[in-house]
Protein backbone atom coordinates (compact mmCIF):
# COMPACT_ATOMS: atom_id res chain seq x y z
CA UNK A 1 0.00 0.00 0.00
CA UNK A 2 1.03 3.08 -0.46
CA UNK A 3 0.76 6.42 1.92
CA UNK A 4 -1.25 8.77 -0.65
CA UNK A 5 1.40 10.73 -0.71
CA UNK A 6 2.79 11.04 2.49
CA UNK A 7 6.16 10.09 1.96
CA UNK A 8 7.31 11.79 5.18
CA UNK A 9 5.94 9.36 7.39
CA UNK A 10 8.13 7.94 9.98
CA UNK A 11 6.91 4.23 10.52
CA UNK A 12 8.29 3.91 14.09
CA UNK A 13 7.01 3.92 17.80
CA UNK A 14 9.23 6.70 19.15
CA UNK A 15 9.05 6.90 22.86
CA UNK A 16 6.80 9.94 22.42
CA UNK A 17 4.04 8.13 20.84
CA UNK A 18 4.37 5.54 23.87
CA UNK A 19 4.16 8.17 26.60
CA UNK A 20 0.97 9.77 24.52
CA UNK A 21 -0.42 6.22 24.53
CA UNK A 22 0.38 5.81 28.59
CA UNK A 23 -2.28 9.34 28.35
CA UNK A 24 -4.69 7.95 26.75
CA UNK A 25 -5.19 4.94 28.54
CA UNK A 26 -2.96 5.40 31.89
CA UNK A 27 0.63 3.97 32.11
CA UNK A 28 -0.45 0.34 33.72
CA UNK A 29 -2.18 -0.41 30.14
CA UNK A 30 0.92 -0.11 28.43
CA UNK A 31 3.74 -2.44 28.22
CA UNK A 32 6.90 -2.42 26.22
CA UNK A 33 8.60 -5.40 27.84
CA UNK A 34 10.67 -7.82 25.89
CA UNK A 35 9.23 -11.22 27.32
CA UNK A 36 5.47 -9.90 26.72
CA UNK A 37 5.79 -7.88 23.10
CA UNK A 38 7.11 -11.67 22.29
CA UNK A 39 3.97 -13.30 23.35
CA UNK A 40 1.78 -11.04 21.07
CA UNK A 41 3.78 -12.16 18.25
CA UNK A 42 2.07 -15.22 17.18
CA UNK A 43 -1.38 -16.41 16.88
CA UNK A 44 -2.53 -20.01 17.42
CA UNK A 45 0.59 -20.99 15.15
CA UNK A 46 3.35 -20.79 16.81
CA UNK A 47 6.17 -19.57 14.68
CA UNK A 48 9.90 -20.69 14.55
CA UNK A 49 12.33 -17.74 15.57
CA UNK A 50 13.75 -18.25 11.75
CA UNK A 51 9.93 -16.91 10.96
CA UNK A 52 11.40 -13.18 12.38
CA UNK A 53 13.85 -12.86 9.44
CA UNK A 54 10.47 -12.10 6.97
CA UNK A 55 7.93 -10.38 9.44
CA UNK A 56 8.89 -8.00 12.02
CA UNK A 57 5.94 -9.99 14.03
CA UNK A 58 6.93 -8.44 17.54
CA UNK A 59 5.10 -5.65 18.56
CA UNK A 60 6.51 -2.69 19.58
CA UNK A 61 4.15 -1.68 22.30
CA UNK A 62 1.07 -3.59 23.37
CA UNK A 63 -1.98 -1.59 24.49
CA UNK A 64 -4.72 -2.79 26.53
CA UNK A 65 -7.66 -0.11 25.53
CA UNK A 66 -10.75 0.14 27.45
CA UNK A 67 -13.29 1.56 25.13
CA UNK A 68 -14.07 2.68 21.26
CA UNK A 69 -13.05 6.64 22.20
CA UNK A 70 -9.60 5.51 23.56
CA UNK A 71 -8.93 2.90 20.57
CA UNK A 72 -10.24 6.24 18.35
CA UNK A 73 -7.47 8.41 19.73
CA UNK A 74 -4.43 5.47 19.58
CA UNK A 75 -5.06 5.40 16.19
CA UNK A 76 -5.36 8.97 15.10
CA UNK A 77 -2.00 9.24 16.66
CA UNK A 78 -0.32 6.64 14.98
CA UNK A 79 -2.06 7.45 11.47
CA UNK A 80 -0.09 10.65 11.50
CA UNK A 81 3.13 8.74 11.83
CA UNK A 82 2.15 5.73 9.99
CA UNK A 83 2.59 3.32 12.36
CA UNK A 84 0.83 -0.09 12.24
CA UNK A 85 -1.84 -0.37 14.84
CA UNK A 86 -2.89 -4.47 14.89
CA UNK A 87 -6.19 -5.35 17.42
CA UNK A 88 -6.08 -8.95 18.44
CA UNK A 89 -8.42 -11.14 20.19
CA UNK A 90 -7.33 -14.26 22.11
CA UNK A 91 -5.52 -15.12 19.01
CA UNK A 92 -7.13 -18.92 18.50
CA UNK A 93 -6.81 -18.82 14.77
CA UNK A 94 -3.92 -19.84 12.78
CA UNK A 95 -3.35 -17.86 9.16
CA UNK A 96 -1.46 -14.88 11.31
CA UNK A 97 -4.57 -12.80 11.34
CA UNK A 98 -3.49 -10.80 14.23
CA UNK A 99 0.19 -11.31 13.45
CA UNK A 100 2.33 -8.02 13.58
CA UNK A 101 4.59 -8.10 10.48
CA UNK A 102 5.92 -4.76 10.67
CA UNK A 103 5.46 -4.18 14.70
CA UNK A 104 4.26 -1.44 15.93
CA UNK A 105 0.86 -1.01 18.04
CA UNK A 106 -0.90 -4.21 19.23
CA UNK A 107 -4.26 -3.35 21.17
CA UNK A 108 -5.00 -6.51 22.90
CA UNK A 109 -8.70 -6.30 22.73
CA UNK A 110 -9.56 -8.90 26.06
CA UNK A 111 -7.89 -7.84 28.54
CA UNK A 112 -10.08 -4.44 29.43
CA UNK A 113 -12.76 -5.02 26.08
CA UNK A 114 -15.23 -8.05 27.38
CA UNK A 115 -18.03 -6.80 29.24
CA UNK A 116 -21.90 -7.74 28.09
CA UNK A 117 -23.51 -4.20 27.32
CA UNK A 118 -27.10 -4.89 27.21
CA UNK A 119 -28.84 -8.62 26.78
CA UNK A 120 -32.53 -7.21 25.46
CA UNK A 121 -34.88 -10.15 25.34
CA UNK A 122 -37.93 -8.13 23.78
CA UNK A 123 -35.66 -6.57 21.23
CA UNK A 124 -33.72 -9.88 20.64
CA UNK A 125 -30.78 -8.36 20.61
CA UNK A 126 -27.25 -8.06 22.67
CA UNK A 127 -24.37 -5.72 22.40
CA UNK A 128 -21.20 -6.84 23.34
CA UNK A 129 -17.31 -5.51 23.39
CA UNK A 130 -15.74 -6.97 20.93
CA UNK A 131 -13.14 -8.90 23.51
CA UNK A 132 -15.39 -10.64 25.03
CA UNK A 133 -15.45 -14.58 24.91
CA UNK A 134 -18.34 -16.38 23.16
CA UNK A 135 -18.84 -18.49 25.76
CA UNK A 136 -19.34 -15.56 28.74
CA UNK A 137 -21.91 -14.45 26.16
CA UNK A 138 -23.55 -17.71 25.26
CA UNK A 139 -23.79 -18.09 29.07
CA UNK A 140 -25.55 -15.22 30.05
CA UNK A 141 -27.83 -15.65 26.95
CA UNK A 142 -28.80 -19.27 27.76
CA UNK A 143 -29.26 -18.07 31.64
CA UNK A 144 -32.11 -15.84 29.82
CA UNK A 145 -33.33 -18.31 27.41
CA UNK A 146 -31.86 -17.56 24.55
CA UNK A 147 -29.37 -18.36 22.39
CA UNK A 148 -26.39 -17.25 20.37
CA UNK A 149 -27.19 -17.84 16.46
CA UNK A 150 -23.89 -19.21 15.87
CA UNK A 151 -20.23 -18.90 17.07
CA UNK A 152 -16.99 -20.43 16.61
CA UNK A 153 -15.86 -23.94 18.07
CA UNK A 154 -13.08 -22.22 19.87
CA UNK A 155 -15.54 -20.18 22.11
CA UNK A 156 -15.02 -20.93 25.51
CA UNK A 157 -11.89 -18.71 24.26
CA UNK A 158 -13.28 -17.37 21.22
CA UNK A 159 -13.69 -13.74 21.30
CA UNK A 160 -16.93 -11.50 19.93
CA UNK A 161 -14.63 -9.09 17.11
CA UNK A 162 -11.89 -12.06 15.72
CA UNK A 163 -14.32 -14.07 14.88
CA UNK A 164 -16.78 -11.50 13.24
CA UNK A 165 -13.35 -10.20 11.59
CA UNK A 166 -13.10 -13.29 10.02
CA UNK A 167 -16.82 -13.60 9.18
CA UNK A 168 -16.97 -17.30 10.54
CA UNK A 169 -18.86 -20.03 10.28
CA UNK A 170 -19.37 -22.66 13.33
CA UNK A 171 -21.97 -24.00 15.71
CA UNK A 172 -25.26 -22.90 14.76
CA UNK A 173 -24.41 -21.59 11.54
CA UNK A 174 -26.45 -23.94 9.46
CA UNK A 175 -29.59 -22.97 11.02
CA UNK A 176 -28.93 -19.34 11.67
CA UNK A 177 -26.27 -17.82 8.96
CA UNK A 178 -22.20 -17.00 9.60
CA UNK A 179 -21.31 -14.28 11.79
CA UNK A 180 -22.02 -11.40 9.15
CA UNK A 181 -25.53 -12.85 9.27
CA UNK A 182 -26.41 -11.84 13.07
CA UNK A 183 -25.15 -8.49 13.19
CA UNK A 184 -27.76 -5.83 13.31
CA UNK A 185 -24.79 -3.18 14.20
CA UNK A 186 -20.99 -2.80 14.94
CA UNK A 187 -19.28 0.16 16.32
CA UNK A 188 -15.93 0.50 14.13
CA UNK A 189 -12.85 3.31 14.47
CA UNK A 190 -11.48 3.86 11.09
CA UNK A 191 -8.08 4.20 10.35
CA UNK A 192 -7.55 8.60 11.09
CA UNK A 193 -9.90 7.38 14.26
CA UNK A 194 -13.07 8.01 12.83
CA UNK A 195 -15.94 6.27 14.66
CA UNK A 196 -18.58 4.55 12.84
CA UNK A 197 -21.87 2.81 13.68
CA UNK A 198 -22.27 0.55 10.90
CA UNK A 199 -25.97 0.09 11.50
CA UNK A 200 -28.92 -0.12 14.25
CA UNK A 201 -28.92 -1.58 17.50
CA UNK A 202 -32.83 -2.28 17.56
CA UNK A 203 -33.51 -2.90 14.33
CA UNK A 204 -32.44 -4.69 11.17
CA UNK A 205 -31.06 -2.32 7.94
CA UNK A 206 -33.79 -2.94 5.19
CA UNK A 207 -33.48 -0.23 3.50
CA UNK A 208 -31.18 1.79 0.66
CA UNK A 209 -27.60 2.08 1.43
CA UNK A 210 -24.45 0.50 1.85
CA UNK A 211 -24.37 -2.36 4.22
CA UNK A 212 -21.08 -1.24 6.21
CA UNK A 213 -21.72 -4.38 8.40
CA UNK A 214 -21.09 -6.51 5.62
CA UNK A 215 -17.91 -4.38 4.45
CA UNK A 216 -16.55 -4.86 8.08
CA UNK A 217 -17.35 -8.59 8.62
CA UNK A 218 -14.89 -10.70 7.33
CA UNK A 219 -12.09 -7.76 6.44
CA UNK A 220 -9.85 -9.58 9.50
CA UNK A 221 -8.95 -6.01 11.00
CA UNK A 222 -7.93 -4.57 7.60
CA UNK A 223 -10.57 -1.56 7.55
CA UNK A 224 -11.18 -0.70 10.76
CA UNK A 225 -11.20 -1.90 14.42
CA UNK A 226 -14.00 -3.41 16.03
CA UNK A 227 -14.66 -2.36 19.41
CA UNK A 228 -18.37 -3.12 19.81
CA UNK A 229 -20.91 -5.81 18.46
CA UNK A 230 -24.47 -6.01 18.54
CA UNK A 231 -26.34 -8.67 16.87
CA UNK A 232 -29.17 -11.44 17.10
CA UNK A 233 -30.45 -13.63 19.63
CA UNK A 234 -32.77 -16.35 19.92
CA UNK A 235 -35.30 -18.36 21.97
CA UNK A 236 -33.65 -21.37 23.00
CA UNK A 237 -36.48 -23.72 23.46
CA UNK A 238 -34.84 -27.38 23.92
CA UNK A 239 -31.27 -28.50 22.26
CA UNK A 240 -31.31 -31.82 21.34
CA UNK A 241 -28.39 -33.71 20.32
CA UNK A 242 -28.10 -36.78 17.69
CA UNK A 243 -25.58 -38.95 16.68
CA UNK A 244 -25.01 -41.92 14.17
CA UNK A 245 -22.35 -44.29 12.70
CA UNK A 246 -21.22 -44.95 9.84
CA UNK A 247 -18.46 -47.42 8.52
CA UNK A 248 -16.61 -45.15 6.48
CA UNK A 249 -16.72 -40.96 6.24
CA UNK A 250 -17.74 -41.29 2.52
CA UNK A 251 -20.67 -42.91 3.13
CA UNK A 252 -22.27 -39.87 5.25
CA UNK A 253 -22.58 -37.88 1.69
CA UNK A 254 -26.43 -39.35 1.01
CA UNK A 255 -27.71 -38.39 4.35
CA UNK A 256 -25.83 -35.20 4.26
CA UNK A 257 -27.53 -34.29 0.70
CA UNK A 258 -30.68 -35.62 1.74
CA UNK A 259 -30.93 -33.20 4.62
CA UNK A 260 -29.77 -30.08 3.15
CA UNK A 261 -32.69 -31.11 0.21
CA UNK A 262 -35.20 -31.07 3.06
CA UNK A 263 -37.44 -28.62 2.76
CA UNK A 264 -38.58 -28.86 6.56
CA UNK A 265 -35.63 -29.96 8.93
CA UNK A 266 -33.11 -27.03 9.73
CA UNK A 267 -31.04 -28.19 12.47
CA UNK A 268 -29.24 -26.32 14.12
CA UNK A 269 -26.23 -27.68 13.67
CA UNK A 270 -24.70 -30.58 11.64
CA UNK A 271 -20.89 -32.39 12.31
CA UNK A 272 -18.64 -34.57 11.38
CA UNK A 273 -15.53 -36.56 12.65
CA UNK A 274 -13.79 -39.92 11.20
CA UNK A 275 -12.24 -42.88 12.99
CA UNK A 276 -9.14 -41.14 12.81
CA UNK A 277 -10.10 -38.43 15.12
CA UNK A 278 -11.33 -40.51 17.18
CA UNK A 279 -8.40 -42.78 18.00
CA UNK A 280 -6.10 -40.30 18.48
CA UNK A 281 -7.98 -38.82 20.86
CA UNK A 282 -7.34 -42.26 22.74
CA UNK A 283 -3.97 -42.73 21.98
CA UNK A 284 -3.90 -39.37 24.09
CA UNK A 285 -5.34 -40.49 27.10
CA UNK A 286 -8.61 -38.45 26.21
CA UNK A 287 -12.18 -40.33 26.68
CA UNK A 288 -13.72 -40.56 23.47
CA UNK A 289 -16.55 -43.13 22.38
CA UNK A 290 -16.11 -46.31 20.62
CA UNK A 291 -17.30 -45.37 17.12
CA UNK A 292 -15.97 -45.53 13.71
CA UNK A 293 -17.09 -42.41 11.79
CA UNK A 294 -19.49 -40.18 13.45
CA UNK A 295 -22.49 -37.72 11.53
CA UNK A 296 -23.63 -35.50 14.70
CA UNK A 297 -26.82 -33.75 13.98
CA UNK A 298 -28.11 -30.93 16.54
CA UNK A 299 -31.69 -29.71 16.82
CA UNK A 300 -33.05 -27.09 18.63
CA UNK A 301 -36.68 -25.43 18.80
CA UNK A 302 -39.72 -26.40 20.68
CA UNK A 303 -39.83 -30.00 21.98
CA UNK A 304 -42.90 -31.37 19.34
CA UNK A 305 -40.85 -29.95 16.38
CA UNK A 306 -37.87 -31.22 17.42
CA UNK A 307 -38.71 -34.42 17.42
CA UNK A 308 -40.08 -34.17 14.15
CA UNK A 309 -37.10 -33.37 12.50
CA UNK A 310 -35.31 -36.11 14.69
CA UNK A 311 -37.95 -38.71 13.44
CA UNK A 312 -37.16 -37.27 9.49
CA UNK A 313 -32.65 -37.91 10.18
CA UNK A 314 -33.32 -41.00 11.56
CA UNK A 315 -35.16 -41.97 8.73
CA UNK A 316 -32.95 -40.67 6.31
CA UNK A 317 -29.47 -42.13 7.58
CA UNK A 318 -31.37 -45.08 8.03
CA UNK A 319 -32.01 -45.37 4.35
CA UNK A 320 -28.07 -45.19 3.90
CA UNK A 321 -27.02 -48.06 6.17
CA UNK A 322 -26.23 -45.48 9.16
CA UNK A 323 -26.73 -46.36 12.26
CA UNK A 324 -28.40 -44.23 15.16
CA UNK A 325 -26.45 -44.80 18.53
CA UNK A 326 -26.98 -43.47 22.21
CA UNK A 327 -27.99 -40.22 23.31
CA UNK A 328 -25.18 -40.32 25.90
CA UNK A 329 -22.56 -40.49 23.12
CA UNK A 330 -24.59 -37.63 21.69
CA UNK A 331 -24.63 -35.63 24.34
CA UNK A 332 -20.88 -36.28 25.09
CA UNK A 333 -20.15 -35.47 21.77
CA UNK A 334 -21.58 -32.28 21.93
CA UNK A 335 -20.27 -31.08 24.69
CA UNK A 336 -17.11 -31.97 23.18
CA UNK A 337 -17.78 -29.53 20.45
CA UNK A 338 -14.75 -27.10 21.21
CA UNK A 339 -12.51 -29.72 22.11
CA UNK A 340 -11.36 -30.70 18.52
CA UNK A 341 -7.68 -30.32 19.53
CA UNK A 342 -7.28 -31.50 22.95
CA UNK A 343 -4.61 -33.74 21.62
CA UNK A 344 -2.31 -30.84 22.24
CA UNK A 345 -2.04 -31.94 25.91
CA UNK A 346 0.46 -34.47 24.38
CA UNK A 347 2.70 -31.58 23.54
CA UNK A 348 2.35 -31.39 19.62
CA UNK A 349 1.43 -28.87 17.63
CA UNK A 350 -2.37 -29.25 16.15
CA UNK A 351 -3.08 -27.35 13.17
CA UNK A 352 -5.96 -27.60 10.57
CA UNK A 353 -6.20 -26.50 7.22
CA UNK A 354 -10.05 -25.52 6.42
CA UNK A 355 -11.63 -25.24 3.06
CA UNK A 356 -14.84 -25.28 2.02
CA UNK A 357 -16.73 -27.06 -0.96
CA UNK A 358 -20.10 -27.54 -2.63
CA UNK A 359 -21.91 -30.04 -0.19
CA UNK A 360 -22.07 -32.54 -3.74
CA UNK A 361 -18.26 -32.70 -3.83
CA UNK A 362 -18.29 -34.29 -0.30
CA UNK A 363 -17.74 -37.75 -0.78
CA UNK A 364 -14.69 -37.41 -3.32
CA UNK A 365 -13.32 -34.24 -1.07
CA UNK A 366 -13.19 -36.60 2.00
CA UNK A 367 -11.25 -38.95 -0.47
CA UNK A 368 -8.81 -35.48 -1.45
CA UNK A 369 -8.43 -35.04 2.35
CA UNK A 370 -7.02 -38.86 2.91
CA UNK A 371 -4.93 -38.19 -0.35
CA UNK A 372 -3.45 -35.61 1.30
CA UNK A 373 -2.41 -36.81 4.46
CA UNK A 374 -0.63 -39.74 2.43
CA UNK A 375 1.22 -37.64 -0.62
CA UNK A 376 2.19 -34.91 2.01
CA UNK A 377 3.56 -37.44 4.84
CA UNK A 378 1.37 -35.78 7.14
CA UNK A 379 1.07 -37.47 10.69
CA UNK A 380 -2.90 -36.93 10.41
CA UNK A 381 -5.15 -35.77 13.56
CA UNK A 382 -8.57 -36.70 11.71
CA UNK A 383 -10.94 -34.95 9.33
CA UNK A 384 -13.52 -33.39 10.80
CA UNK A 385 -15.98 -30.74 9.89
CA UNK A 386 -19.11 -29.46 10.06
CA UNK A 387 -21.91 -28.51 7.38
CA UNK A 388 -22.14 -25.04 6.93
CA UNK A 389 -25.31 -24.46 5.14
CA UNK A 390 -27.07 -26.13 2.56
CA UNK A 391 -24.57 -25.31 -0.27
CA UNK A 392 -21.61 -25.21 1.46
CA UNK A 393 -19.35 -27.84 3.39
CA UNK A 394 -16.64 -26.95 5.97
CA UNK A 395 -13.52 -29.73 5.74
CA UNK A 396 -10.83 -29.39 9.07
CA UNK A 397 -8.60 -32.18 8.24
CA UNK A 398 -6.17 -31.28 11.26
CA UNK A 399 -2.85 -32.79 11.49
CA UNK A 400 0.54 -32.69 14.49
CA UNK A 401 3.74 -30.72 13.94
CA UNK A 402 6.62 -29.47 15.84
CA UNK A 403 5.65 -26.27 16.59
CA UNK A 404 9.41 -25.30 17.45
CA UNK A 405 10.94 -26.72 14.08
CA UNK A 406 12.00 -24.60 10.89
CA UNK A 407 11.40 -28.07 9.34
CA UNK A 408 8.00 -28.39 11.29
CA UNK A 409 6.47 -25.45 9.29
CA UNK A 410 6.67 -27.27 6.03
CA UNK A 411 3.74 -28.95 7.93
CA UNK A 412 1.92 -25.94 6.09
CA UNK A 413 2.47 -27.30 2.72
CA UNK A 414 -0.33 -29.49 3.72
CA UNK A 415 -2.49 -26.28 3.69
CA UNK A 416 -1.48 -25.37 0.26
CA UNK A 417 -1.84 -28.87 -1.22
CA UNK A 418 -5.47 -28.52 0.12
CA UNK A 419 -6.73 -25.39 -0.83
CA UNK A 420 -5.06 -26.00 -4.30
CA UNK A 421 -7.08 -29.41 -4.90
CA UNK A 422 -10.37 -27.49 -3.15
CA UNK A 423 -10.46 -24.68 -5.53
CA UNK A 424 -10.81 -27.65 -8.12
CA UNK A 425 -14.00 -28.77 -6.58
CA UNK A 426 -15.71 -25.03 -6.92
CA UNK A 427 -14.33 -24.39 -3.32
CA UNK A 428 -11.59 -22.57 -1.40
CA UNK A 429 -9.67 -21.81 1.56
CA UNK A 430 -11.74 -20.08 4.16
CA UNK A 431 -9.41 -17.87 5.51
CA UNK A 432 -6.20 -15.40 4.34
CA UNK A 433 -4.70 -13.61 7.10
CA UNK A 434 -0.97 -12.97 5.96
CA UNK A 435 -0.01 -16.45 5.25
CA UNK A 436 -2.55 -17.09 2.31
CA UNK A 437 -3.47 -13.01 1.62
CA UNK A 438 -1.58 -14.07 -2.19
CA UNK A 439 -4.40 -16.50 -2.73
CA UNK A 440 -7.08 -13.39 -2.91
CA UNK A 441 -5.65 -13.53 -6.55
CA UNK A 442 -6.72 -17.30 -6.46
CA UNK A 443 -10.19 -16.42 -5.78
CA UNK A 444 -11.40 -13.75 -6.94
CA UNK A 445 -11.45 -12.35 -10.38
CA UNK A 446 -8.32 -9.60 -11.27
CA UNK A 447 -11.40 -6.79 -11.51
CA UNK A 448 -12.58 -7.98 -7.85
CA UNK A 449 -9.38 -7.88 -6.31
CA UNK A 450 -8.26 -4.64 -7.75
CA UNK A 451 -11.70 -3.28 -6.57
CA UNK A 452 -10.68 -4.74 -2.78
CA UNK A 453 -7.49 -3.36 -2.98
CA UNK A 454 -8.46 0.28 -4.06
CA UNK A 455 -10.74 0.45 -1.08
CA UNK A 456 -8.15 -0.89 1.28
CA UNK A 457 -6.17 1.85 -0.43
CA UNK A 458 -9.09 4.51 0.20
CA UNK A 459 -10.28 3.94 3.50
CA UNK A 460 -6.66 3.39 5.24
CA UNK A 461 -4.50 5.32 2.49
CA UNK A 462 -1.28 5.50 5.16
CA UNK A 463 -1.61 1.14 5.67
CA UNK A 464 -1.91 1.29 9.32
CA UNK A 465 -4.94 -0.70 10.13
CA UNK A 466 -3.38 -4.18 10.61
CA UNK A 467 -1.57 -4.29 7.60
CA UNK A 468 0.31 -7.13 5.27
CA UNK A 469 -3.14 -8.97 5.43
CA UNK A 470 -5.90 -10.15 3.27
CA UNK A 471 -4.79 -7.97 0.26
CA UNK A 472 -1.09 -7.11 0.26
CA UNK A 473 0.90 -9.57 2.20
CA UNK A 474 4.42 -7.94 2.70
CA UNK A 475 7.75 -8.65 4.94
CA UNK A 476 9.80 -6.17 6.87
CA UNK A 477 11.79 -5.93 3.77
CA UNK A 478 8.79 -4.00 1.85
CA UNK A 479 8.58 -7.23 -0.95
CA UNK A 480 4.92 -8.12 -2.01
CA UNK A 481 4.01 -11.50 -1.32
CA UNK A 482 2.17 -11.67 -4.72
CA UNK A 483 0.59 -14.63 -5.65
CA UNK A 484 3.28 -15.21 -8.39
CA UNK A 485 6.02 -15.32 -5.28
CA UNK A 486 3.57 -17.63 -3.02
CA UNK A 487 2.96 -19.43 -5.62
CA UNK A 488 6.39 -20.49 -6.23
CA UNK A 489 6.93 -20.75 -2.97
CA UNK A 490 3.77 -23.09 -2.67
CA UNK A 491 4.73 -25.27 -5.24
CA UNK A 492 8.29 -25.56 -3.55
CA UNK A 493 7.54 -26.22 -0.02
CA UNK A 494 5.00 -28.85 -0.73
CA UNK A 495 7.52 -30.58 -3.38
CA UNK A 496 10.18 -30.01 -0.28
CA UNK A 497 7.72 -31.89 1.85
CA UNK A 498 7.06 -34.98 0.02
CA UNK A 499 10.89 -35.83 -0.01
CA UNK A 500 11.63 -34.82 3.88
CA UNK A 501 10.81 -38.49 5.93
CA UNK A 502 7.34 -39.11 7.67
CA UNK A 503 6.03 -36.96 10.43
CA UNK A 504 5.98 -38.47 13.61
CA UNK A 505 5.98 -35.99 16.25
CA UNK A 506 2.80 -37.26 18.39
CA UNK A 507 4.67 -40.32 19.05
CA UNK A 508 8.23 -38.85 19.34
CA UNK A 509 6.21 -35.34 22.15
CA UNK A 510 4.43 -38.71 23.87
CA UNK A 511 7.94 -41.08 24.34
CA UNK A 512 9.60 -37.06 25.08
CA UNK A 513 7.21 -36.26 27.91
CA UNK A 514 6.38 -39.69 28.89
CA UNK A 515 2.91 -39.38 28.60
CA UNK A 516 1.91 -43.01 29.15
CA UNK A 517 2.77 -42.72 32.48
CA UNK A 518 1.18 -39.74 33.17
CA UNK A 519 -1.81 -41.65 34.38
CA UNK A 520 -2.98 -38.55 36.90
CA UNK A 521 -3.13 -36.61 33.80
CA UNK A 522 -5.10 -39.14 31.60
CA UNK A 523 -7.58 -39.29 34.38
CA UNK A 524 -8.43 -35.71 34.63
CA UNK A 525 -8.66 -35.53 30.82
CA UNK A 526 -11.30 -37.64 31.79
CA UNK A 527 -13.06 -35.48 33.55
CA UNK A 528 -13.29 -31.94 32.57
CA UNK A 529 -15.59 -28.73 32.59
CA UNK A 530 -16.45 -27.72 29.53
CA UNK A 531 -14.74 -24.94 28.27
CA UNK A 532 -11.18 -25.68 29.62
CA UNK A 533 -10.23 -28.05 26.38
CA UNK A 534 -8.53 -25.15 24.77
CA UNK A 535 -6.20 -23.88 27.66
Amino acid sequence: MKSNGEDNLSREVTPEIVQAIEAIVGKENVNTSDMDRMLYSHDLAPLPKEAGMAFKNVPDVVVRPKNGAEISKIVSLAYRSGVAVVPRGNATWGLGGCMPTCGGILLDMTSKMNEILEIDTEGMFVKVQAGCTWKKLLDECMKKGYIIGSYPSSFPSGTIGAWISTNGMGIGSYKYGSAKDNVLNMEVITSDGTILETGYDHIGSYMSGYNLNQLFAGAEGTLGIISTVTFRIYPMGVIKPTAYEFEDLRDLAGPIEKIVQHPSVKPLHIAYSDYLHFANQKKAGIDAPDVKNMLLVTFQGEEEFVALEEKAVDAIVAEFGGRKISDEIAAHEWEERCYEFRARRVGVGEIPAEVITPVKHFAPFIDECYKGFEVMKMEAGGVIGVVVDRSTVLYMPYYFKDDESLLGMTAFAFNFYLGDRAMKYGGRTTGLGVFFAWNLDNIHDACTVNFMRELKTYLDPNDVINPGHVVCGKTRFGIDLSNQIMGLGSSLIQNVKKLLPENTTFADNKARFRYDDLEHRKAEDRFHELGKGTE
